[in-house]
C-alpha cells in the first residue's frame, strides 16, 4: 500500500506572524501538533504566480508544537502576494495555508485559510 502524502498544514494564526526586519522580511509560522514537521533542513517556498524560490527555515518544537523562522531579503520579493509551502527531506511540497502580502513600504500582511483572497 502506498503512503498517502501529508495534508496541507493551518498555521496558528494567533501566534504567527510576519514583519519587516530590517531589509529582510521576518516570517514565524508556528504550527500544530499533528503537523509532522522533523529534520535538519526544513525550506519554506515562496511562490508567486509562476516564480518561486526556497529559503530555509530554523526549525524548533515545544510542547509538541513546531515553529519555523526565516527571512527572506525584501529585493528577492515583488510586491503582491507569496503563497508559502513547506519543503522537508524526502516529503512531497505541502501547503502552509498561508500567504503574504507586501506592497511598497507599506505594513506587512500575513494572511491564512485554505482559499486565496487576494491575488
Amino acid at each position: 500500500m502506498t503512503a498517502m502524502a501529508p495534508g496541507p498544514v493551518d498555521p496558528d494564526f494567533l501566534l504567527s506572524y510576519a514583519r519587516r526586519d530590517g531589509d529582510a522580511l521576518r516570517v514565524v509560522l508556528v504550527l500544530p501538533r499533528d503537523a509532522e514537521v522533523t529534520g535538519d533542513r526544513v525550506f519554506v517556498r515562496f511562490e508567486k504566480h509562476d516564480t518561486g524560490f526556497r529559503v530555509p527555515a530554523a526549525l524548533t518544537q515545544v510542547d509538541g508544537t513546531s515553529r519555523l523562522e526565516m527571512s527572506v531579503p525584501r529585493a528577492d520579493l515583488d510586491d503582491g502576494v507569496w503563497n508559502l509551502k513547506l519543503r522537508q527531506p524526502d516529503q512531497p511540497l505541502r501547503n502552509l495555508r498561508a500567504r503574504v502580502l507586501l506592497h511598497g513600504d507599506q505594513p506587512v500582511a500575513l494572511l491564512f485559510g485554505k482559499t486565496r483572497n487576494i491575488t
